[in-house]
Order: structure tokens, then sequence, then C-alpha cells
């Protein structure tokens, strides 16, 4: 094996290489025959077999592997099976004579990203080699872009956003006023006279979902509406937010726009996701008119344009035709029904769950809209399920399992009564974490209140759990999980607060301060006087003076 030092390995650019091949000789080639270090590549290996290159990899940063095929001790293909479960970040070269051209098909089956035919030229070794860092950095590109999205959606203000836009544009009389309050909160305002509403659908949202893990779909949603925002000219206010899985946009504008001008500025915003997120979206406009109270009647139009029987395929863009379906405004969702299981939910009786679903249920009209509608809604709640467990720390895997998008998939193949059931009893599960909670909260202000009284006496865990009927090792975690701090720090950051409240009266002695604190032995007073406070009783007192 060769190795290049710790000190060398500092100097490497981008990518780290390792050669394995048995013959030296072809080791040799590679390495000096070609300037890896001018294009940004440093071989920071070569082994002589599959098992030596795998101790190598278990010590050795790599990116690329180029690899012969036939080889003592362990073979390239095994080697190459191997790396590819161990360490899926790592491109694999297979290197194989004209004989062995079928074991190099069978390589790009098990994990090779690419093969070399010996003997192979110096230019087609490099070029292999070139296109390999290439998708490399094109990875890498890929992950800091989704992180990039993650860092701005946690630093955001979705969820009053969110909120307060689905009510501007779902509900029939908002609140205005408050609604806009809102809204100027999160900085969004509208300072122009007319109103309208574009609707946008992923294309094939069911194979996006099952590309990415949900929380990484989220973040591609979340970038979809910054593409959207960001791609419209200065002179027209964008805001977007989420209904459904599609995405809502309230355009707000001082001139007129016609089907030409809004339709070349949704092409903008559909090739920037395509070219951005690699994936493609369909378009319904709603009409354009003034005041606020338009933009409700500029979905629903946006809506029937989107779901009309003549819109097929992918990356459509779909105008309102101007004859109204009534049956559009009577399948819209009922988003005050929602908001009433949801009360149900933090502080009702299964009893009082049930009948606010029924409600819910009968608003949804599942008699006279198609299925399709009564299903897209019934999971929205689901889904508002899922965010009142996130909103208050509640476990999503003991009420949702494990996969929610299988979870989804089954549901969506059942009867509508099924889905009822289903809702009910997640519902009824959701409120059952929420009690046990709030009981949580309760003992923990129990235990607090008693330790409020009782600090300056000897107590310990075991006599406060026996106090508030629960065991220490309960207690312990009552504290962990709520305040973040193990129950004998709480202890003594009261006990130490009290103390520096009583040496404000300097005729007390610290022996006294120490007894009235809590602390018997003086000598412990100070430890544990100096670990929080960072300072001895002496000195706190000195500064104070």
């Amino acid at each position: 094996m060769r190795s290049i030092s710790a000190e060398d390995r500092r100097d490497y650019h981008l990518f780290n290489m390792i050669i394995v091949d048995d013959e030296e000789r072809a080791r040799v080639g590679i390495r000096t025959l070609i300037d890896w270090q001018a294009h940004g590549i440093v071989i920071i290996a070569e082994a002589r077999d599959g098992q030596e290159a795998l101790d190598i990899l278990g010590t050795h940063p790599v990116d690329i592997m180029l690899t012969d095929i036939r080889m003592p001790q362990m073979d390239g293909l095994e080697l190459i099976s191997i790396v590819s479960g161990k360490y899926p970040h790592i491109k694999s070269v297979i290197m194989s004579g004209y004989d062995d051209f079928a074991y190099a098909q069978q390589a790009i089956r098990v994990g090779a990203s690419n093969y070399l035919l010996k003997p192979s030229r110096r230019q087609e070794i490099l070029n292999t080699i070139l296109d390999i860092t290439e998708q490399i950095q094109s990875e890498k590109l890929e992950i800091k872009s989704l992180e990039h999205l993650r860092q701005g959606f946690r630093e955001s203000l979705p969820l009053l956003k969110e909120k307060t836009l689905s009510q501007l544009v779902l509900t029939e009389s908002p609140a205005y006023p408050q609604l806009l309050a809102n809204l100027k909160m999160n900085n969004l305002i509208f300072p122009y006279l007319l109103y309208g509403v574009i609707l946008l659908r992923i294309d094939n949202f069911r194979q996006l979902h099952q590309k990415y893990l949900h929380e990484d779909t989220e973040l591609l949603k979340y970038g979809l509406k910054n593409i959207c925002e960001e791609s419209l000219p200065e002179t027209i206010v964008c805001i977007a937010f989420e209904h459904q899985d599609d995405i809502v946009l309230i355009l707000n504008t001082d001139e007129l726009l016609d089907h030409e001008e809004l339709s070349g500025y949704i092409r903008i915003i559909q090739d920037n996701i395509l070219s951005y997120l690699r994936f493609t979206v369909s378009a319904g406009i709603g009409s354009i008119d003034k005041n606020l109270q338009h933009l409700r009647r500029s979905f629903l139009e946006a809506s029937q344009a989107l779901n009309t029987r003549n819109y097929t395929g992918t990356g459509k863009i779909v105008e309102f035709s101007g004859e109204f379906d009534d049956e559009a405004s009577q399948s819209s969702y009922p988003l005050h029904e929602e908001q009433e299981v949801l009360k149900a939910v933090r502080n009702s009786s299964p009893e009082e769950i049930a009948g606010k679903l029924t409600q819910f249920n009968v608003a949804l009209q599942p008699e006279t809209v198609s299925r399709d509608q009564v299903i897209k809604s019934s999971f929205a709640l689901f889904f508002a399920l899922y965010k009142l467990c996130i909103e208050n720390n509640v476990n999503v895997n003991k009420v949702f399992g494990q996969n929610l998008t299988e979870l989804i998939q089954v549901l969506s193949r059942s009867s509508l009564d099924h889905i009822f059931q289903s809702l009910l009893e997640t519902a009824l599960l959701v409120s059952e974490h929420l009690t046990s909670k709030k009981n949580s909260n309760k003992l923990l202000e129990a235990a607090k209140l008693y330790i409020g009284q009782n600090y300056m006496k000897d107590i310990n865990r075991e006599i406060v759990a026996r106090e508030i009927y629960i065991t220490p090792g309960y207690l312990s975690l009552l504290f962990k999980q709520q305040l973040k701090i193990s129950f004998t720090d709480y202890l003594h950051k009261i006990r130490i607060e009290h103390a520096c409240l009583l040496f404000k009266d300097p005729g007390m002695r610290i022996e006294d301060i120490a007894l009235q604190s809590g602390y018997n032995d003086t000598k412990y007073f100070y430890q544990v006087f100096k670990k929080y406070k960072g300072i001895t009783p002496n000195q706190f007192r000195s500064n104070a003076e």
C-alpha cells in the first residue's frame, strides 16, 4: 500500500481517489502519467486487492475508487458491492480487459458508476474520472441547496403566515383587519387595488413523495413558494401559501393583467421550478378584480380551472372558462368545522370530539360532491391533526405510525366510512396524548410548588415524588422533558437564588444563610454556590456591597 501523509492530505483540493490493482506497474502508471493535482484530485492511497482497500477506506476519506476486477484475496466485484453498501458516497470506476466485459456490466449492477476497458489511454481515464467529479459536485450542490432551504424554513414564521393566508382566501367572510394585521407582522402588505389567485399543483406528486423523505418534500414545497414569490416582477406583489399540497399564489397589482401576460409569468415560474427543483407544476388562473373579497372567488375559479376534465398532462396552464360551477363553491374546505374539531381535540370529551367530527363530515357533503374532493378534505384534517401534534411536542410516530405516506396511501383506497372512522380514532388518540401532557404539566407544577415551599428543609427527589404521588424516576423525567434540567440542578438553583436574597442583609452570617437555604454543611454550601454563581459567597457579598 502507498498512502500520502496527513500533512500532504491537508493540501488536497476537492476529491480524494484510491487506486486498487494487484499490478504495481498499473498503479504507478495511473498515478504518474496524469497530473491529478491540476484537476483537483489527490491519489490518497493505493491498494493491491479488495481487502487491503477496505482497510484503507476505514481510515481515509475517499471520494472515488478506481479498481481492477481480477485481484487476489477479494476481487473488484465483491469490493464494489461492499463499498456500495458501507460507503454509498464513494463513486467506483471498474477497470477490466475485453474478456472481462461481462464482469464490468455486473459491476455496474452492484454499484459501479462507470467502467474502463484495459488498456485505457491516459485521456480516457482522465475524462472518466472528471465525469465522476462532476457527479459528486452536483450531488454536493443539491445537498447544500436542501440544507439552505432547511435553514430558511426553520428560521421563518410559516405557521402564522400560512394560517392567515388560508383564512384570507378560503373562508367566506373572514375578519380582514385582523388577518391583515397578522400579515403585517410577517412584513406582508397589499399596496395595490387589484387582486387575483393562481393555483399551482405539483405534477405526479405521489412520485415526488415516494422519492423524498417527508421533511425533504416539505422543504421542496417551501422552495417552490420562494421561487414563485421571487419570479414575478416588482410591480406585482406575489404571496404564496400551501393548501392541500397545492400552492396558492395571491397576486396584488395596479394593472389589469390579461391571459397572455399571466401565462408568460407562469411559464417563468415553471421554468425556474424545473431548473432548481427538478419537477413540473401545472397552473389554474382565476380572474383579477378589485378588493380583497374577490380573492375567494378567484381561488374557486382557479381551482375549477385546474380540476376541469379538459385538463390533462403536465406543465399545463388553464384559465377559468367564465362558466362557474356551483359545485365548486359547495365543495370548498370546511375550515370552520376543522377548527372546531381541533378545539375539541384540545379540550373536550370523546363524545364532543365525535360530534364535531360528524359536523365536519356533514359539511363535506359527500352525497353531492366527488369522492376525490371528500378524500382530499379528509386528508387535510389528518394533516391538521398531525400539525397539532408537532405544535404540542407530541410524538407523531405514536399517533400516525412510522410511515405517514403509507397510511395515506392505504386510506386513499378505503371506503369513506373507513376514512371517517380512521379520522375519529386518530383524533381521539391525539386527544389522549394532549391530556397526558397536560397532566404531566400539572404534576411538574405541583413539584415546583412543593420545592418552593420546602427548599430550606432536608428534601430530596424521593421526598418530593412521594408528596405528589409519583415515582422518583418519573419525577426526574418530568424535569428533563419539560424544563431540560435535572431535579438536583433545579433544587440547587432555587436554594442558591434564595441565598442571594439573604446576602442583602449584611448582618447575617454565611453559616446562617446556608442553613436557611437548605444546606446544613457550610463547606458544601460554598462548593455549590461557586458552581452555580462562579464566585464564592464572600466574593458575592463583597460585590453586592
